[in-house]
């Protein structure tokens, strides 16, 4: 039985990943405090929407769609379900991460063709995949948060294909926060923060003043992969563990390992 009660987590993910993060850290016996600096809203503009419709009504001028997380999902195929009762025939659907997979699998209809490697966990291991090789000449539509990583497109194209963005949310910073260092500083257990992405790192920097910083950046931060590590790193934090990936799975064997 893993036991975590040694530990108190600071989790700043969005909220509603946030929250099913602490429930699994709870269960397993560690404090938490919960503090979201970052939220996901859909696309509100007029411009923006325009563009999503006028995407999502040329659907089928597609020969594949790839969604970049499980938030492209949900709000995509929102969009997708105003203007397609059925699915075109014979597009092929692709996830990065094991989460965004499962949601892709479980809310298309019964039939599309999808194609989800448990391994492809970040845009670089989507690359690999045999069906995103001979794509020369193909149309790729790609379900995204605005202002993404842009690297994924930017192999597609330079292997021939065609790439449009379809933006169907956005990120925020929250206007309000508790103070953020205070009363994670008076833990009796040892304290963790836990953060799954670099733009929420660089939101709790910005929120923490100069004692706050240099007093979290001395204490442990677990991160997914090496992108969000050399981002701490960056920040100035000293004791950086790093999971595999972002899946609570992944997250909780690193801090095993911690």
């Amino acid at each position: 039985m893993i036991d975590l009660s040694a530990y108190h987590f600071l989790v700043v993910r969005p909220e509603k990943q946030a929250r099913q993060w602490a429930q699994q850290l709870q269960a397993l016996g560690a404090q938490v405090t919960l503090q979201p600096m970052m939220s996901i809203i859909p696309i509100d503009d007029a411009q923006s929407t325009r563009s999503i419709i006028n995407q999502v009504l040329a659907f089928a001028e597609y020969q594949k769609a790839i969604f970049i997380s499980q938030n492209a999902v949900v709000y995509g195929l929102e969009w997708l379900d105003k203007y397609w009762p059925q699915l075109p025939i014979d597009m092929e659907y692709f996830a990065i991460g094991k989460a965004t997979a499962s949601l892709l699998e479980n809310s298309t209809q019964a039939g599309v063709l999808q194609y989800m490697p448990e391994q492809a966990m970040n845009s670089e291991d989507l690359l690999v995949h045999p069906r995103l090789q001979g794509v020369s000449g193909q149309k790729i539509i790609i379900f995204r948060g605005k202002e993404g990583r842009t690297y994924l497109a930017e192999q597609l194209n330079a292997r021939g294909a065609s790439v449009d963005y379809c933006e169907v949310y956005q990120r925020r910073t929250p206007k309000k926060v508790m103070p953020l260092i205070d009363a994670f500083r008076q833990t009796t257990r040892k304290p963790v923060l836990a953060v799954h992405s670099a733009e929420t790192l660089d939101n709790v920097c910005e929120y923490v003043d100069d004692a706050g910083i240099q007093w979290l950046t001395a204490r442990h931060i677990i991160v997914p992969g090496q992108r969000v590590a050399k981002a701490a790193s960056d920040a100035g934090f000293q004791h950086i563990v790093v999971a595999e990936n972002a899946t609570h799975e992944s997250m909780i064997t690193a801090l095993i390992n911690l």
